[in-house]
């Protein structure tokens, strides 16, 4: 029996490998279809804004009922209809992006430093947390005075996402 488990180490350690992956890869699908579906979401709200556009703040009444009804914060409604509005084709929205890093991106109206940042999210595969502190320090600004230089490395090192923390947001 002794024999038998010797390899058990390296066998449990690749079983928790792909397990790892798995749910990773299954965390990108999910987020991935939640941002089409807000995306949608988005598209459908502004298409009966503009039917109804004559009518007095129907839009704020609009995402104020449906807040209530689809059980969403308003702030995320209003982030929906800005995310069509800031990328009217959803198949440009480059797939590594979360939905957090949308939401930061939908901030920055400049569409050279939006369009950078989504850049470097890709390249240095940023966290939402990150993404947020290089535009608080203006990294687009910065590299910008520097003669335009793109950032090609990690700024700061990745922290592992853990299982729990993948799915705590109920979609």
């Amino acid at each position: 029996m002794k024999n038998s488990l010797q390899n058990y180490p390296e066998l449990l350690s690749d079983l928790k490998s792909l397990l790892g992956k798995a749910k990773n890869q299954a965390y990108k699908a999910v987020d991935n279809i939640r941002v089409q579906t807000y995306w949608q979401i988005g598209e459908r709200i502004v298409r009966e804004e503009l039917q109804n556009k004559e009518k007095a703040d129907y839009g704020e009444y609009l995402l104020r009922n449906l807040a209530v009804d689809l059980e969403f914060s308003k702030s995320n409604l209003h982030n929906m209809v800005l995310f069509y509005k800031t990328y009217p084709i959803v198949q440009a929205v480059p797939r590594q992006l979360s939905w957090t890093h949308i939401v930061s991106l939908l901030y920055v109206h400049n569409k050279e430093e939006r369009e950078f940042y989504e850049q470097q999210i890709i390249e240095n595969v940023w966290s939402s947390r990150q993404l947020d502190q290089e535009i608080k320090t203006s990294l687009y600004q910065r590299i910008s005075k520097k003669g335009g230089l793109v950032v090609k490395k990690r700024l700061l090192p990745l922290r592992p996402i853990e299982p729990e923390q993948i799915f705590k947001d109920s979609y």
